[in-house]
């Protein structure tokens, strides 16, 4: 495993949705992960943002304070596609970390991942071009869209809980996961592909989640009382 800390830079924006944030966040932030092997940052265009479900965030830094190189994740989560849909509009500071940070050289190492419907921001920054992508199954249709108006090559849009997009020219993986619990697995296969699956496996029973993944075995609590 490495030494060194694998730091996550996640963007947000009003009304984005917080599971899609933290889902993820409990994942790479895992008490089985030595603290001082990782850190998220939050990065907005204010200093502090409302989600939908009506929680405040604050930001850790500023979009022109940003040194992305430092950074081996950038975590993108999603919203309601109308908040999305502004955001890819209004919040020129975000659509151009998205295109700065996935032209990085030497991406080696290094993640784009996108929760729910922030695959649409991939989409807009023409990220998602040949690829195959997905998102919330009630936005596929408007991924197609997004991703259509790019142009390039066209984005096969799949309904999976999560998809392995490959990799950029410089190196950097594409990852994007389905609606809110999807962003969940992904992380999982992400610390599994990055750490090990004795990790994740571990990350996961601690959650007490119920990972769904081939050859994976988690034990979890079962059944309830009422």
């Amino acid at each position: 495993m490495s030494s060194q800390p694998f730091r996550i830079l996640a963007p947000i924006f009003p009304n984005f949705n917080i599971l899609d944030l933290t889902g993820p966040a409990e994942v790479f932030g895992n008490s089985r992960i030595d603290p001082s092997l990782r850190s998220l940052d939050i990065v907005a265009s204010t200093e502090k943002t409302q989600s939908y479900e009506g929680i405040t965030v604050a930001r850790d830094v500023t979009y022109s304070e940003l040194d992305l190189e430092k950074y081996d994740m950038l975590l993108l989560p999603g919203a309601s596609p109308q908040f999305v849909l502004e955001a890819i509009e209004e919040d020129a500071g975000l659509m151009d970390v998205v295109r700065r940070f996935a032209g990085l050289k030497g991406g080696e190492g290094k993640w784009l991942f996108s929760v729910c419907t922030g695959a649409l921001f991939l989409g807009a920054a023409g990220v998602l071009s040949g690829r195959t992508a997905t998102t919330h199954w009630r936005a596929l249709d408007l991924l197609r869209e997004v991703c259509g108006k790019v142009g390039g090559k066209e984005t096969e849009v799949v309904r999976k809980r999560f998809v392995d997009g490959g990799k950029t020219e410089g190196g950097m993986r594409v990852v994007n996961a389905g609606g809110v619990s999807c962003g969940i697995d992904a992380s999982l296969w992400i610390v599994k592909e990055t750490k090990g699956v004795e990790m994740a496996e571990g990350i996961a029973g601690v959650m007490d989640y119920k990972w769904a993944f081939e050859g994976v075995e988690v034990e979890v609590t079962e059944r309830f009382l009422v």
